[in-house]
């Protein structure tokens, strides 16, 4: 990710020292590929750089946080949309939207849940029982639309390895 942020002229000089590993690679590794992996972590920095603290930038004037974070957004998205995995896009793009009216609506305690549980269930896409664990996060997210029960996706996210810092980073 350094790579990319770093090609950039505009953000080379606001990069940080990022922790060792990406806040979501005990849930998708290994069964992602480099690029996919990649890009699922350049818009996790997207959505921190719109929505809670970022860990690989910090633009120094304000408004900044907005361009990074698309520039995050779309190369991601580039990396993603490379492999041709609509599951993953389709995935991501109903993460970001569940999650900006999750910060919206005031309900933040819910986007380490919603992010861990799309993240699994996109790790896990191809093998046996993914159709069980895409149907259990396909539920939590209609109760959270429909009924704003954050409920289904803690307890899908429950049952995952531990994920440090993103509750963190999720604070705004």
């Amino acid at each position: 990710m350094r790579a990319v942020l770093s090609q950039e002229p505009a953000f080379a000089a606001e990069l940080l020292e990022p922790a060792a590993l990406p806040l979501l690679a005990p849930l998708v590794t290994p069964p992602l590929t480099p690029d996919q992996a990649a890009g699922l972590d350049l818009i996790l920095e997207g959505f921190l750089l719109h929505h809670g603290r970022p860990r690989h930038l910090a633009p120094g004037e304000p408004g900044r946080e907005v361009l990074a974070g698309d520039y995050c957004y779309a190369h991601g998205l580039v990396r993603i949309a490379d492999a041709g995995d609509l599951f993953m896009i389709e995935a991501l793009a109903d993460l970001i939207a569940l999650g900006a009216g999750l910060v919206a609506g005031g309900g933040r305690e819910a986007l380490a849940p919603l992010w861990r549980a799309t993240t699994a269930a996109i790790a896990v896409r191809r093998s046996p029982g993914a159709d069980a664990v895409a149907a259990r996060l396909l539920d939590a997210k209609r109760r959270l639309r429909v009924e704003g029960d954050p409920s289904g996706l803690v307890e899908a996210a429950a049952a995952l390895p531990p994920t440090p810092g993103l509750d963190e980073a999720f604070r705004a």
